[in-house]
């Protein structure tokens, strides 16, 4: 699919969309390299509490690159305005996923990239409401605070430039991104996840064992420092929910 879209270019801003628990995570991560950021969320104050939640992730030098490059805007608009990228991180129902990506792209430059952090839902869906398939992906973050994984995965009608710019992306806010080359739900590894936390879950809920001995036999077992449940309280337990009903 010939195109002419850019390559990634670090001098250029970011909008993040959506300052919940992952999109703050994700705005932090671009902030503390340097990046221009740019953080928005649709309810009233929630994306400058965001900023100060971040913030308290840092000390020293990189609070204060933190602080220098990432911003919290008033409007959507804003945050996209000359953004190289516009990355969304709503909840996990597609209907809402793709509300943002056709106002996403109305208003980012022609030129822009869209990305979504969803992490159960295919991507064709997104792409085809945004109405510009060939610049949309999907990067599913973990915690950038403690881990360095994404996850990669579009749909078949995304460009190769589009390939080479989420891939460039990741690498420079320090990410290492792994591909899931043939689109599914739940990329690669969130697959592998999704039978640990509903072992984990049914253990559980039927008694088997506390969520305290589960996550102490794992950390033992693999040296982490957390174990699955505490991964999800991280993640956000209406995030789980989400998911699952995905």
């Amino acid at each position: 699919m010939p195109t002419d879209l850019p390559a990634f270019d670090p001098g250029l801003p970011v909008g993040i969309v959506g300052a919940g628990v992952m999109g703050t995570k994700v705005a932090w991560a671009c902030a503390r390299v340097g990046l221009a950021t740019r953080l928005f969320d649709a309810q009233e104050g929630k994306a400058q509490a965001s900023l100060d939640l971040a913030l308290s992730w840092s000390q020293g030098q990189e609070q204060e690159t933190v602080r220098d490059n990432l911003v919290a805007t008033a409007s959507l608009a804003e945050a996209l305005e000359g953004a190289q990228l516009g990355f969304e991180n709503v909840p996990e129902r597609v209907n809402l996923k793709q509300s943002v990506h056709r106002d996403m792209a109305e208003l980012l430059p022609p030129s822009a990239y869209l990305g979504t952090n969803a992490s159960a839902l295919m991507c064709t869906p997104m792409a085809e409401a945004c109405g510009e398939p060939q610049r949309f992906f999907a990067l599913n973050f973990s915690d950038p605070r403690t881990s360095r994984l994404v996850e990669l995965m579009t749909a078949d009608t995304a460009a190769d430039e589009t390939i080479a710019f989420a891939m460039a992306w990741a690498r420079a806010i320090w990410m290492v991104p792994v591909r899931t080359r043939k689109e599914q739900l739940g990329y690669s590894f969130n697959r592998l996840w999704r039978v640990i936390k509903k072992e984990t879950l049914r253990q559980i809920a039927q008694g088997h064992a506390t969520p305290e001995d589960i996550d102490r036999a794992w950390m033992l077992i693999f040296g982490t420092p957390m174990g699955p449940c505490g991964l999800m309280d991280e993640v956000g337990l209406h995030s789980v929910l989400a998911i699952e009903k995905v």
